[in-house]
């Protein structure tokens, strides 16, 4: 009898356990969200923008391989990136279709021709390299286009990842505001990542990874001075927003840059990719299945996932976020952000196609750097203004 006692004692301990480890992992998982513009409300600050502890983060290990993305990039070309000292990559999710491919190409000879921009023209030199970032459309049959495989031939810009490209089920066309549908928004979610995580490993010492859409035109000497003021490490710039979710009952605030352009210092990128939860989710095939978890994790909202991450691995108390008013980091036309287009803009988002050429006329001269007031708003956050 004390035999059995003992035994029935301790699976009703061994229950136990299990129920309220089940009951942890439930808690865990966010639920609601809601997202509010910063405050712009400022005030002079005093402290210098390099005056931040440096972060040393060791790089984890990839779970693919850079050669998968690179198989119609010359080597040669790959051994030139990496014997170049880029302050930053740039990389820009786009899509194996026409309507895309023009985009890159009015990219390439408007705002890519600045000073400053790495391109097969100038054997890849320069401060900024600039990388489009693929993966495999539906209606090309889930591989990559001939007209996909003499664009790269020609530029050696693209990178082809191993996936699939999620289907658009909506009426959103190029350069309008809007939803994209779930399937393509977690497409886009899991090029971001991906993006991320193999610049980091091409570019063992590049400074700065910057996330942009093929829809902007990029004052880039500007951009490029600008970067140059801020730190190496702990560093997340562009169009700041504050978000909060809850975790059932505990509500987390996060901050976000909106998806257009946005740039995180090395260390940042690295605990980036580090992520578990995320990592696992965007190697995995699209499925409906998923759907539950891809919104927890906001993999469906690609500028909103990356906030997010950094503050679930709690580095968000190791970041400076360095935000850009509306004069500077806007939309023209429709948006989150709509503005008319001045001499203080630097990133202009929502262009029709005829304005990249109309905008290098207008900026593609002026390449002397406009100096900008900044302001320490609280811990951790520093606003530049336009002037």
């Amino acid at each position: 009898m004390k035999i059995g006692s003992s035994i029935v004692n301790q699976c009703s301990l061994f229950i136990y356990m299990v129920c309220v480890a089940v009951l942890f992992m439930i808690w865990s998982l966010p639920t609601s969200l809601s997202v509010q513009p910063v405050s712009e409300n400022t005030f002079e600050g005093s402290s210098s923008l390099h005056s931040f502890t440096e972060i040393t983060v060791p790089l984890p290990e990839n779970t693919s391989s850079l050669d998968e993305s690179l198989p119609y990039i010359p080597h040669s070309t790959v051994q030139t990136w990496k014997e170049r000292d880029y302050l930053i990559v740039f990389g820009i999710p786009s899509v194996d279709i026409d309507g895309r491919r023009r985009r890159r190409y009015l990219q390439r000879t408007t705002c890519w021709q600045f000073p400053g921009v790495a391109r097969r023209a100038n054997n890849f030199t320069g401060a900024m390299l600039v990388l489009y970032v693929l993966a495999r459309h539906p209606s090309k049959g889930y591989k990559y286009s001939e007209s996909l495989l003499k664009e790269v031939a020609e530029y050696h810009d693209i990178i082809t990842l191993p996936i699939n490209e999620g289907r658009s089920s909506t009426n959103k066309t190029i350069g309008r505001n809007g939803y994209w549908g779930t399937e393509a928004e977690v497409g886009m979610g899991r090029k971001v990542f991906m993006w991320f995580e193999k610049a980091l490993k091409l570019f063992p010492h590049v400074s700065f990874i910057a996330k942009g859409d093929d829809d902007i035109f990029l004052r880039v000497p500007q951009f490029l001075y600008q970067l140059e003021m801020l730190p190496r490490n702990g560093m997340y710039w562009g169009a700041i927003y504050a978000a909060k979710t809850r975790d059932f009952d505990i509500p987390i605030k996060y901050r976000f840059a909106l998806g257009p352009c946005y740039t995180l210092s090395r260390d940042a990128a690295v605990q980036l990719v580090s992520y578990l939860p995320v990592k696992r989710l965007v190697y995995l095939p699209y499925s409906e299945k998923r759907l539950a978890e891809y919104a927890a994790n906001y993999v469906n909202s690609e500028d909103m996932m990356v906030g997010y991450i950094l503050r679930k691995s709690n580095y968000h108390n190791k970041l400076v976020y360095f935000m850009e008013r509306r004069c500077s980091f806007h939309d023209v036309h429709e948006g989150v952000r709509p503005e008319p287009v001045r001499r203080t803009s630097m990133m202009i988002h929502h262009l029709w196609e005829s304005e990249y050429k109309e905008f290098m006329e207008m900026f593609g001269n002026d390449t002397n750097p406009l100096r900008r007031i900044w302001k320490k708003i609280a811990r951790g956050r520093i606003e530049f203004y336009c002037r």
